[in-house]
């Protein structure tokens, strides 16, 4: 089951599958109107050349040598022998990563605060006041937020670095969770989970606390996997062996352990961080009242109608952009925006007048998120909802195999996953923060899997 939640086509499929059909629930049920000719076009374009994409890689990586000019000896998908220039992924190395990482986390917690701080003497008002009035606070925020995107603020460039650095903590936590044995596990996770929880009520944002612990989950998953597939690799080898009388008892008795230890793993433990993001969206949903600007009858079916809106409304509101736009293309300013902005910092472009938070559209309730397609027409027409999808698709196909053997190309990895993951939703790496964590993760973790058993000693 973890092979399919880490697979890039299973989980677009999936994803792009079940927001489709929540929305065209809504559109039969008449909340949402029928989706135009260009919006049905611009679904089967995403579909088909994100398949296309995963698909050419992975038919070309399986190529014969003497059909792809590749010396025979050196097929992409051998197993290589080890890396001397990454040390192994160890459950030792995991946990002095994670000391550092948390330091950081505490870090980006107390510049959240002296942010909040900031805030306030802007706006001539008390950190206090804004605490205990959550929707002026989220009001500031928006305000602030928006009038300095385009200016270099320190404040806010110290944050993009350890977030980005603390995001990664996350990735590595997934990895801690299913190699070590020791309660350790335990005192890591309820450590960044609250962090992060902080972080996020200050925010009164639920997008990147979600976005860390599907990190987590997916690592956790990733690992999972490859270690079922060795092990079944494994288990056919012993049983060849038996057949030829040549197995040593060392190595049957390692495999039984291997056996015992992999199948009796509780993936309970992952429960805590799931219950952590229910906690922060109930919580969100209690001090903004979002589920009662809905008009349901009551505050539970108030809440299950907000999370059915956040799911399916993205696809109706792209379908209400394709039919306002003007046709003024904008040319990469969306898909490249963290590049556009520093542009601008330097003056060289233009200052365009656009909304972080997106524009709102009503249908009939509030939505202000496009999905992921809308920056690829609003840049480039049909031909950016055609390329950007395939790109996508060919890159994830291209980065897996070596996501199973070092993990800053697993860091890497997973990010294209919560680009697929959110792709329903909006353009994921949106900000400086995605960017720097690709980079940090190959600077700073360079570590190479050691999918032996003995692993997790």
């Amino acid at each position: 089951m973890t092979a399919y939640v880490v697979n890039p086509l299973f989980l677009f499929l999936g994803i792009w599958g079940a927001a489709t059909f929540l929305y065209l629930g809504g559109v039969v049920a008449g909340a949402f109107p029928w989706p135009q000719p260009l919006t049905v076009a611009a679904l089967l374009l995403n579909f088909g050349t994100f398949c296309l994409g995963y698909l050419t890689w992975s038919l070309f990586r399986d190529l014969p040598p003497r059909l792809t000019q590749r010396p025979s000896g050196c097929a992409v998908h051998a197993a290589p022998g080890p890396d001397m220039t990454c040390p192994p992924l160890t459950r030792d190395r995991l946990a002095r990563a994670l000391r550092i990482i948390l330091l950081v986390g505490f870090a980006a917690l107390a510049m959240e605060l002296y942010r909040l701080t900031a805030l306030a003497a802007h706006f001539n008002t008390s950190w206090s006041y804004l605490i205990t009035h959550p929707s002026v606070l989220r009001l500031r925020l928006v305000m602030f937020t928006s009038a300095t995107v385009f200016q270099a603020s320190p404040t806010v460039m110290v944050l993009s670095l350890v977030n980005s650095i603390f995001s990664i903590g996350f990735i590595l936590l997934g990895l801690f969770l299913y190699l070590d044995r020791t309660w350790w596990k335990y005192f890591y996770l309820c450590a960044f989970l609250f962090i992060s929880l902080v972080v996020g009520l200050l925010h009164l944002s639920r997008y990147e606390v979600t976005a860390n612990i599907l990190y987590l989950v997916l690592a956790y998953c990733f690992l999972h996997a490859q270690e079922s597939v060795k092990f079944q690799v494994s288990r056919m080898s012993l049983r060849g062996a038996q057949r030829r009388s040549n197995l040593r008892s060392s190595e049957e008795r390692l495999l039984r352990l291997a056996r015992n230890d992999m199948f009796h793993t509780s993936h309970f433990k992952l429960l805590i961080p799931l219950l952590a993001v229910i906690v922060l969206f109930l919580a969100i949903d209690l001090l903004l009242r979002k589920s009662a600007a809905y008009g349901q009858v009551n505050r539970l079916q108030g809440f299950a109608f907000h999370l059915y809106w956040y799911i399916a409304s993205p696809l109706a509101a792209f379908n209400d952009f394709l039919t306002t736009f003007n046709g003024a293309y904008e040319w990469g300013q969306n898909t490249f925006f963290p590049i556009y902005k520093w542009l601008c910092r330097f003056g060289l472009a233009p200052q365009a007048e656009m909304s972080v938070y997106g524009e709102k559209v009503y249908l009939p309730y509030v939505a202000n998120v496009y999905t992921y397609l809308r920056n690829f027409y609003a840049d480039f027409g049909l031909l950016g909802v055609a390329l950007a999808p395939y790109a996508l698709g060919w890159l994830t196909a291209a980065v897996q195999s070596q996501a199973r053997r070092y993990v800053h190309y697993l860091n890497l990895y997973i990010v294209l996953l919560m680009f697929i993951l959110f792709s329903f939703y909006n353009f994921f790496p949106s900000s400086n923060q995605i960017y720097l964590q690709i980079l940090f993760g190959f600077l700073f973790f360079r570590y190479e899997f050691n999918h032996s058993y003995d692993a997790r000693s």
